[in-house]
């Protein structure tokens, strides 16, 4: 039953990665409408939502190969193929992400939010790089756990917006402000969890 849940959630998280990935790649190349706020930025503001958008999405639907216990198995060359392609994703949506914070709606507190994402993405990005070059698997996977965390932010960005704007019809700010922080610090909590809770696993394994 355990085993069923998990790869019940793991195939809903991979349809969500799928699902907001098509999403982002849909919004760079669509129509633009001068009517809709986010659309005229996206036409006038240059190359910097664009990369985002496409950067972010790729990172996105590149997460669950690369957290696939079977394809790293299968292929470690495939797998290092697939995190090296993520890392650059994140280099190019981390900083493309903190210029967007800067002009982001919602004054200081959404753009500090929206700044510390970005930075932390980037942090933790590089040291599951560092510890994954320098054969540090147990370090490797805890910090790729939290950047993964970070990376799927652009799923609950979009789950609190959709709640928050469409289901309850807030006004856009009382939903933005604290979507900016909420949508990757609960991601971290969640993360910082299950990392714990793997941890105190395998000490109760380890012979006294």
């Amino acid at each position: 039953m355990h085993t069923f849940i998990r790869y019940g959630l793991f195939a809903l998280f991979t349809v969500l990665c799928f699902g907001v990935a098509y999403y982002a790649f849909n919004l760079v190349h669509q129509p633009i409408n001068p009517f809709n706020k986010f659309q005229y930025k996206l036409a006038t503001e240059g190359l910097v939502i664009p990369v985002h958008l496409f950067t972010g999405g790729l990172a996105l639907a590149l997460v669950p190969f690369q957290l696939s216990g079977k394809l790293r198995k299968r292929s470690k060359s495939a797998h290092r193929i697939i995190g090296l392609t993520y890392v650059i994703c994140v280099l190019f949506g981390g900083i493309s992400g903190l210029l967007m914070a800067i002009n982001a709606d919602g004054g200081w507190i959404a753009k500090t939010g929206f700044a510390c994402l970005a930075l932390l993405w980037l942090i933790t990005t590089a040291l599951a790089f560092y510890h994954a070059i320098n054969g540090q698997i147990a370090l490797h996977k805890e910090w790729i756990y939290r950047s993964v965390a970070l990376t799927a932010a652009g799923i609950t960005l979009r789950i609190y917006l959709g709640i928050g704007l469409g289901l309850l019809q807030l006004p856009f700010l009382t939903v933005y402000l604290p979507t900016a922080w909420l949508c990757w610090t609960l991601n971290l909590l969640v993360c910082e969890i299950i990392i714990y809770r793997q941890k105190k696993k395998v000490m109760t394994l380890q012979p006294i």
